[in-house]
């Protein structure tokens, strides 16, 4: 057992079964990195967890939804405590170490320097999907574009 920062114990071991809400509420505090954390990735107040955890009332279902979102457990466990608390897909320091990040970085510097340099001004959104394109390209084809291919990109995400 340890303690949340709601100063109630929690069990810790993945292997036991989160049968109360306020159990299962609990673990979404403590993987989103605790209450305050959790709060403000859901867009509410602290005050708002400890009413549901100390069961005076219930949260909507789009606030469980956003509480499955920020603390990375399904929604169906947290609202039931059926099944896995868990997605199938891998927690987000697994997919993180899945990124190349010098690449990552040398793929942003490259396609910025493009952009300055063709006076491309294009709204945060379309310029990191564009990004997002030539990293997803490099990580195919297994190295960089040469810089006619990445005009090329920038041309066609651009739509100019």
């Amino acid at each position: 057992m340890s303690q949340n920062p709601l100063g109630t114990s929690i069990n810790t071991d993945m292997e036991s079964e989160f049968t109360e809400f306020p159990d299962r509420i609990n673990l979404a505090i403590d993987r989103a990195g605790g209450a305050k954390k959790l709060a403000e990735k859901m867009g509410m107040s602290t005050s708002v967890l400890r009413s549901w955890r100390s069961g005076n009332s219930d949260p909507s279902r789009s606030s469980l939804l956003k509480m499955a979102k920020a603390s990375d457990l399904s929604i169906s466990w947290l609202a039931s405590g059926e099944g896995s608390p868990y997605h199938d897909t891998p927690p987000p320091q697994q997919v993180s170490a899945c990124i190349d990040l010098d690449s990552l970085e040398d793929v942003i510097t490259k396609t910025r320097q493009l952009f300055l340099k063709q006076k491309i001004n294009l709204r945060p959104e379309a310029e990191a999907r564009i990004i997002r394109l030539v990293y997803e390209f490099y990580l195919r084809q297994g190295h960089q574009l040469d810089e006619a291919s990445l005009n090329n990109i920038i041309e066609l995400a651009s739509f100019r």
